[in-house]
């Protein structure tokens, strides 16, 4: 998963790397179009289009004898029962092709949620890390040091939750800088990237959980690689302010632009495609 995931957001990176200067919202809307068009293209290849043609027209029929026949009860129940099988059907028909789809929106969704979600650091932002330690490793590894790059600096002595296991320290960001926080446990060396800019509008990469060996952790979280299941390390967080991407005053989270706009333009090119949904 681990392979899958820094391949996956290299080529996200290499994709958005045109518009890294531009508005974060333009370039959501973007990736939003260019999703539902070939969401669609996937859609009309992967559902039996004939099938789907004749419940439409049959669903129309439907409603055209519902308000023919308004008058007579039973006639216009009868269409209400045969409409609502036709709209069974048509479910059952659209089911195969959305759990072909289901895997790339799941890994498109994911990879939007690491640029999105949360923007980087700024010049006089303060955040916290969080260091998951194991159990065994707690006794051994309670004391560790934090190690940060050029441009942080550590706020706070470090707050040990002994009943979680975890570290916690606050870290001050004096200038833009990007590398990564380190931590010497056990023989070994734990990492945490770190993102600050001096523009917080600028999209990139901000990594808020690094993983542990879960695979929806990994799946859902792709900005690092995942810690194994013996590593003394469990996870690490930090956390990162959230990105606001308002359209016209309405501040609107990012994943409902996503789907709207996606949407939007499946239905514009459906004509064109010749695909019925």
């Amino acid at each position: 998963m681990n392979w899958i995931n820094g391949n996956l957001t290299a080529i996200g990176n290499l994709v958005l790397r045109p518009f890294a200067s531009w508005p974060a919202q333009v370039t959501l809307v973007i990736v939003s179009v260019f999703a539902g068009i070939a969401m669609t293209i996937v859609f009309r290849h992967t559902s039996n289009q004939r099938a789907l043609r004749a419940v439409a027209n049959r669903t129309r029929a439907q409603l055209m004898c519902m308000r023919l026949f308004k008058d007579d009860l039973r006639v216009a129940l009868a269409c209400q029962g045969s409409l609502l099988k036709s709209i069974g059907l048509r479910l059952c028909h659209t089911l195969p092709p959305m759990a072909v789809l289901l895997i790339p929106f799941v890994l498109i969704l994911s990879q939007l949620a690491l640029r999105y979600d949360n923007r980087p650091l700024v010049p006089g932002d303060s955040v916290v890390a969080a260091l998951h330690l194991s159990e065994a490793a707690w006794s051994a590894n309670r004391n560790t040091a934090i190690q940060v790059p050029p441009g942080i600096r550590v706020e706070t002595p470090p707050l040990r939750d002994d009943a979680q296991h975890t570290v916690y320290w606050r870290l001050r960001v004096d200038e833009p800088s990007e590398g990564s926080l380190r931590w010497q446990v056990g023989p070994g060396v734990a990492e945490k990237t770190i993102v600050s800019t001096a523009d917080p509008g600028r999209l990139l990469t901000v990594s808020v959980h690094r993983p542990g060996p879960g695979f929806w952790d990994r799946l859902l979280r792709p900005g690092e690689p995942g810690f194994d299941a013996d590593d003394p390390v469990e996870a690490i967080d930090l956390y990162y302010p959230r990105r606001s991407t308002p359209f016209f005053g309405v501040d609107i989270p990012w994943w409902a632009t996503f789907l709207i706009a996606s949407m939007i333009a499946a239905l514009c090119v459906r004509p064109f495609l010749k695909v019925q949904f």
